[in-house]
């Protein structure tokens, strides 16, 4: 099975969200380029601008390069945060090639954006600053995405009954919060919606939930599957837990839920490709030839 990004193809990395630390960039790199992979940064990423890696005009400046000039066949970025949000609107959609982009957190924002109006591959997966910190297993699951070997089902815990298919779609929760009522709003209808948080508290993470559900994109969804919400539990002194938080809104869709899924900001985070068909059932998440990435469910546009 040919492979989203075989070793050997020239990666272009970009630094369009926020400021990295240069040695676990380059121990990033390092990971990536034993495996095989020609990761390409592109010349003077960082130069910080208060949490960004650089100005505004600079990061869209790199971005469209990686995104579009010829020598590159995928675009890795170097790291999360924030930062997308200020850049999506500016792209050039028409005339970008459909290219597989690589990263998780705020890169959520640019896959949204770029498999819904371009077509591009997006694979959910460590961007190159968090793949030192990233597990074994987890390394391993990424590669064998990129390069299109066989993956065993990802394994959590039945929440809420029932099994569920369709297109794999979501990520971080504050960004999909964060772009609700934009143009770039999911549209997550028949969809299997994935949820991830870090560093939340719980009322803001009940906060977000709320927000995807005034906006509708809760709405018809086909099934969830719940990541690992990192350092995001009530205090000691609570007699609730995070669970309870999210099945207060999950509950009522009446989709089959699974939780505790590994997907998300810690050392187990397992990459997934946006917009396959996948299966949630018996406590697992599947999809079937993630070797052939197809157009992602489309953004539902708001005027």
């Amino acid at each position: 099975m040919a492979g989203l990004v075989p070793p050997g193809t020239p990666i272009a990395v970009v630094a369009p969200s926020h400021a990295y630390d240069p040695d676990r960039f380059e121990a990033g790199l390092h990971i990536a380029r034993a495996r095989g992979h020609d990761l390409r940064p592109l010349p003077g990423l960082l130069q910080p601008h208060r949490y960004f890696s650089a100005p505004a005009p600079h990061r869209l400046a790199q971005l469209v390069e990686a995104l579009s000039d010829d020598q590159y066949g995928a675009v890795w970025i170097a790291r999360g945060g924030s930062g997308l949000t200020q850049l999506v609107e500016w792209l050039p959609y028409d005339r970008l090639p459909r290219r597989p982009i690589i990263g998780f957190s705020d890169v959520v924002t640019l896959l949204m954006a770029l498999t819904s109006r371009v077509g591009s591959p997006g694979i959910h997966g460590p961007v190159v600053h968090s793949l030192p910190l990233t597990d074994e297993a987890s390394l391993d699951h990424l590669f064998d995405l990129l390069e299109g070997r066989p993956m065993a089902p990802l394994e959590g815990h039945m929440w809420v009954d029932g099994e569920a298919s369709g297109p794999l779609v979501g990520g971080n929760l504050c960004m999909l919060a964060a772009t609700a009522g934009t143009q770039f709003q999911l549209d997550a209808r028949g969809a299997i919606l994935v949820l991830e948080e870090v560093a939340e508290a719980p009322y803001r993470i009940e906060r977000s939930l709320q927000q995807l559900r005034s906006a509708g994109i809760l709405d018809e969804v086909a099934g969830v599957a719940v990541g690992t919400f990192l350092d995001c539990e009530p205090p000691p002194e609570a007699t609730w837990d995070l669970r309870e938080v999210l099945l207060d809104y999950l509950g009522p869709l009446e989709v089959p839920v699974v939780g505790a899924l590994p997907i998300g900001h810690g050392p187990a985070n397992r990459a997934f490709p946006w917009g396959v068909s996948a299966t949630l059932a018996g406590g697992r998440l599947s999809w079937g030839d993630q070797g052939r990435l197809g157009p992602a469910t489309p953004s539902r546009e708001v005027s």
